[in-house]
């Protein structure tokens, strides 16, 4: 499922951080990983640049020597310029089943270098972004990455808003229940004001919950609910870290705002719950074991 893995890192010992819960990926497939920094572009004294590039790969090769000794295939990148731009070129070169990068708190003076740049990455990427949270401000970020020994999620949370952006979502759902996911919740929220519309999203819902579930091995909840989008998200189970939040997103090259509107960027910024984004372009996973093996 995610035998491929770009990781966008921009070296603070939060973000290196993720390299310490990489290894919980094997349960989802993950066997070779891809480190990315990217650094300025080159500048005058070239000398200087070069030497500054030269000790980022060192410390990359650092952390990718960790992830040998754990069995996986790693490469490290060091291209320059622009954040997002690099990446999703090497997103395109590399082809990763998934990008992972780290979603940290935000504050009311800046938005954190992840934050943007995964952001971005959504808008741009024609595969999913995984977005781990990191507690940035905490004197220990490797323990306020609230590591795990595995990286499968104990409840899967995918709300919906049965769009076609929302269905692209399905496959994932299906194959993060082929690795052992057991417990999804299945949820569609409404307006306070649209009681009439509860029966109609339920019956919607529980066809989806027979799709996902044909054989009635996994628990699979359905919720219709009525308020603000974001805020019953966050409380179906997003504001838990051992849980996921799989959506679907606009295609490539469209504004970033999620199925379930502009409410999607308060659900990235507050889940404690990892949010896996899934754009209407990326090919499903079995769609991308085909081609890899052709």
């Amino acid at each position: 499922m995610f035998e491929r893995v770009l990781v966008a890192m921009d070296l603070s010992p939060a973000t290196e951080a993720l390299v310490s819960s990489i290894p919980g990926l094997r349960e989802l497939g993950t066997r070779e990983i891809i480190l990315a920094h990217v650094t300025r572009p080159i500048r005058e004294p070239v000398s200087a640049s070069l030497r500054e590039i030269e000790t980022l790969r060192e410390r990359l090769n650092g952390l990718a020597d960790r992830l040998r000794e754990e069995g996986f295939e790693v490469r490290v990148e060091v291209p320059s310029g622009s954040p997002a731009t690099e990446l999703t070129r090497l997103a395109d070169d590399r082809n990763p089943d998934i990008i992972l990068a780290g979603s940290r708190s935000h504050t009311r003076i800046r938005e954190a270098f992840v934050g943007s740049v995964a952001w971005e990455l959504v808008r741009r990427a024609n595969r999913p972004v995984l977005l781990q949270r990191i507690e940035a401000n905490r004197p220990d970020p490797e323990a306020a990455l609230e590591l795990r020994s595995g990286a499968l999620p104990r409840r899967v949370i995918h709300p919906t808003d049965f769009s076609n952006a929302a269905g692209r979502a399905m496959p994932w759902l299906k194959a993060l229940a082929a690795h052992g996911v057991s417990s999804f919740t299945l949820l569609h929220v409404l307006p306070v004001d649209a009681q009439d519309g509860r029966q109609e999203a339920m019956t919607r819902l529980e066809a989806l919950a027979q799709e996902l579930n044909p054989d009635g091995s996994l628990e699979v909840k359905t919720q219709v609910r009525l308020g603000v989008p974001h805020e019953e998200i966050l409380g179906e189970g997003g504001r838990e870290s051992h849980n996921m939040v799989v959506m679907g997103t606009h295609g490539r090259g469209v504004l970033p705002e999620i199925v379930m509107g502009s409410e999607s960027r308060q659900v990235v910024r507050r889940a404690s719950a990892s949010v896996l984004l899934i754009p209407t372009d990326a090919a499903a996973p079995e769609e991308r074991t085909s081609s890899d093996d052709g």
